[in-house]
């Protein structure tokens, strides 16, 4: 059982990167749109208050975390009970669903081409789908910035996706990708409170792991390690998402950048902290070697976790 389910998260892996996963394959994409139905119609149902949204955000979450995950434990387990090749088939599927590691790095690269080309008007639209979040009107420094911060984002992303992968196979893709879905819609804050911090609870170790596999592969790339490690230490925090602040740190160390400012509410105080220190100008390139550290850091944590995954399939067998 653990060999197959090895099996099945490696080929997932694998479909991901060398071919992508098609629009009307990407569990992401189906679960955004149950999300964005989902979300405002209990938000609506709920007291227009802070407790009263946080209870309609904590059934919401229960309720998306069981459309995405009963039918999908079910199949799976009624498979490698009666038929494994079908089984290894229909979680290979299932990973593979999940993953977008090819998006990932094909809207890094058209950011850094935009870029290049002067349409800083397209770059700042891919800039923005790559972070999954909004910008206004950005100049080309920022919008590098912006997509070098999307790029430790998505690695996030990844590392996460293969970590519960490599836990609980196609099962744990869904419940990573449903839990970010719903923290994703667009609707109130506090509605929202308890998808964000079971994604920032989901999202602790494997964006730690994250970080440090990349300053491993920085380190085989000659890189600035020592700047990413001053970095990480010094602003690591400085992010409203806890998770991928160590990511952005590290990526902003490296290529010698500051990123862009975030402001973070404290105690009733807003404070605008920024990651990273302007060492050098931003330039395109920064978002190529963003991408390269991206793929390299998934490749890495995939093979690290295959090995792990391996040797406990080969000792409990």
């Amino acid at each position: 059982m653990i060999i197959t389910t090895l099996a099945a998260m490696a080929a997932g892996y694998l479909l991901s990167v060398m071919v992508g996963t098609p629009p009307v394959l990407s569990a992401r994409r189906m679960l955004t749109k149950l999300c964005g139905k989902l979300a405002p119609k209990f938000s609506r149902s709920y007291l227009d208050s802070e407790d009263g949204q946080h209870t309609g955000g904590g059934f919401y979450i229960a309720l998306v975390l069981m459309i995405a995950t009963l039918p999908t434990a079910l199949v799976l387990v009624l498979l490698y009970w009666k038929l494994p090749i079908a089984a290894l088939a229909a979680d290979t599927l299932i990973c593979w669903s999940c993953m977008d590691i090819r998006e990932s790095s094909r809207l890094s690269q058209a950011a850094a081409r935009c870029v290049r080309s002067g349409n800083l008007a397209k770059a700042s639209k891919v800039a923005a789908v790559l972070g999954r979040t909004e910008y206004s009107e950005l100049d080309s420094d920022d919008v590098i910035r912006a997509s070098v911060q999307g790029t430790a984002d998505r690695t996030v992303d990844s590392a996460a996706l293969l970590f519960y992968m490599a836990l609980f196979s196609g099962l744990g893709g869904m419940l990573y990708r449903a839990v970010d879905a719903a923290a994703a819609a667009n609707v109130s804050e506090a509605f929202l409170t308890p998808s964000k911090k079971m994604r920032e609870f989901l999202c602790f170790l494997p964006g730690k792991l994250a970080a440090v596999i990349m300053l491993v592969d920085a380190l085989f790339l000659r890189m600035n390690v020592h700047s990413a490690e001053r970095i990480m230490s010094e602003d690591r925090e400085k992010c409203a998402r806890k998770s991928v602040g160590s990511c952005r740190a590290v990526l902003a160390g490296l290529l010698g950048i500051s990123l862009l400012p975030e402001t973070i509410i404290e105690s009733n105080n807003r404070r605008t902290l920024m990651i990273g220190d302007q060492i050098s100008p931003p330039d395109s390139q920064d978002i190529t070697i963003a991408n390269q550290l991206m793929l390299g850091t998934a490749f890495i944590m995939m093979v690290l976790l295959f090995m792990i995954k391996l040797t406990v399939g080969i000792y409990f067998r």
